[in-house]
């Protein structure tokens, strides 16, 4: 029988946490949301795009993959409680800490497993506490039981806050289901001015349909509209966390009833911040899903085209060099959900990836012998495209559209006009086209011609681009 927290084998353990016959001392994630953090040392082993929004403050963030390397970055001078995803990578790495003196515990099922407690302790309403915490820009008085039980319904808990904001407060945040009154993060109420109200039904729409029906949906309506939508995909519980806080549109509610539908309401905000004033006052959902971004707490001038501030612009920019059918999907699925976002978008079609661009049905063009070769072996138009897995001839490619098409994913075709409706710039490379054979009148509507001064153009007023 394992012995009782702090005493024999488990002297020296936090509260909750015990010494397995395995060796490896474990925490249970009731224990672990009961925690004091500050007298403990977080490992988060996750990678770094999971910890953006599914983060915890003060957490050290140091991916599996990197621990050998970076591992004299985790002190010694206080219990270390390691946790990835599901549980499985962080014993490993708590058998590594342990072996080089460190008091290791094991958070027992992940960060996966820390989320559900919270929402199960919210859902069956057992600490009454997860209703009263304080909205952001409160100093919040709940205790540290409440602190880690409040925003259950949305991917952090209340405390978890920006890992680089200096001087933010632990606990300052929203509750997942702020009232209509909830405060925004300069303690003013929600205003809606038009008193206008929308509802959007996403439900049954996979990524990024949700987001882009209800940017779309905002985009032409006034400011202090409020908008209340319902979804069904997981992915937007995150998403649509990260869209609010990167637009500046304030998310007033997040939450998932016990069917799986996911509810959330947003007012529609000035796009630009009054001086001294941070202009997103989203709840914890928005403020932990971009914690990254955020360099400090305290007077943030924010606008729409720029969130971070300063000269960073955030356009987006996707070369698309393959001619597969998954990738371009792929291309357009992420490019979609950067026009949701305001972004500018260009995609860039080179070599293999300018078959995307041809019509479907052959054009009368005058060409070389060579040059009508190279057509006929070059599949015609997105109906003719591959995968490049698994592709068996074409049967692969009819399958993953049938897949699409029962999933209620939209199809490549309807993404690509999704994608030109929102303002998405799609560019030929005029050199691949000359070598390739392909002239203007064989591509679709809507494509311009460029050249490599063009994609460089692009790309340094970009802050990613992508290489497919």
């Amino acid at each position: 029988m394992a012995n009782e927290p702090g005493s024999g084998a488990n002297a020296g353990l936090p509260i909750g946490a015990a010494a397995n016959d395995d060796d490896i001392k474990r925490i249970t994630p009731a224990a672990f949301a009961a925690l004091d953090f500050s007298t403990v040392t977080l490992l988060d082993l996750r990678e770094p795009d999971e910890v953006l929004v599914h983060g915890i403050d003060g957490a050290i963030n140091i991916p599996f993959n990197q621990i050998g390397k970076r591992l004299s970055q985790v002190p010694q001078d206080k219990p270390v409680i390691v946790f990835c995803r599901v549980g499985d990578w962080s014993e490993e790495v708590t058998e590594i800490l342990a072996d080089r003196g460190y008091d290791a515990i094991n958070l027992d099922g992940g960060f996966q497993a820390y989320r559900e407690y919270l929402r199960e302790q919210e859902q069956s309403g057992k600490d009454s506490n997860a209703s009263e915490a304080t909205n952001v820009g409160d100093t919040a008085s709940a205790n540290a039981d409440s602190a880690h039980t409040a925003a259950v319904n949305i991917p952090v808990a209340a405390q978890q806050l920006s890992v680089h904001s200096a001087g933010a407060s632990n606990g300052t945040t929203d509750t997942a289901n702020a009232t209509d009154n909830a405060t925004d993060s300069t303690g003013s109420a929600a205003d809606s001015k038009t008193g206008k109200h929308v509802f959007v039904d996403a439900k049954g729409l996979k990524c990024p349909g949700p987001i882009v029906k209800i940017a779309d949906t905002l985009r032409p309506l006034p400011i202090g509209t409020r908008l209340t939508a319902e979804a069904t995909e997981d992915a937007f519980l995150s998403d649509i966390a990260v869209w609010c806080e990167r637009t500046g549109n304030r998310l007033v509610e997040l939450n998932r009833d016990d069917t799986g539908v996911i509810h959330v309401i947003i007012d529609k905000t000035a796009p630009a911040a009054k001086p001294g004033e941070p202009a997103i006052a989203c709840s914890a959902a928005g403020a932990a899903a971009a914690s990254a971004n955020v360099a400090s707490s305290a007077n943030v001038a924010v606008t729409a085209a720029n969130p971070d501030g300063g000269d960073i612009r955030h356009d987006k920019t996707f070369v698309v060099f393959s001619g597969d059918l998954d990738k371009t999907i792929a291309v357009f699925i992420m490019a979609n959900g950067a026009a949701a976002m305001g972004r500018k978008v260009t995609v860039f079609f080179t070599f293999w990836g300018l078959n995307i661009l041809r019509k479907p049905k052959h054009v009368r063009v005058r060409k070389s012998l060579i040059e009508h070769m190279f057509g006929m072996m070059m599949p015609r138009g997105t109906k003719k495209l591959g995968l490049s897995r698994m592709n068996m001839g074409g049967i692969g490619a009819k399958m993953i559209r049938w897949i699409m098409k029962s999933k209620n994913v939209e199809s490549l075709e309807s993404l690509m006009q999704q994608a030109v409706d929102h303002g998405v710039r799609l560019v030929a490379c005029q050199m691949s086209m000359d070598i390739m054979g392909i002239h203007k009148e064989e591509l679709i509507d809507g494509v311009e011609l460029g050249g490599v001064s063009t994609f460089l153009g692009s790309g340094e007023t970009s802050d990613m681009s992508l290489f497919v």
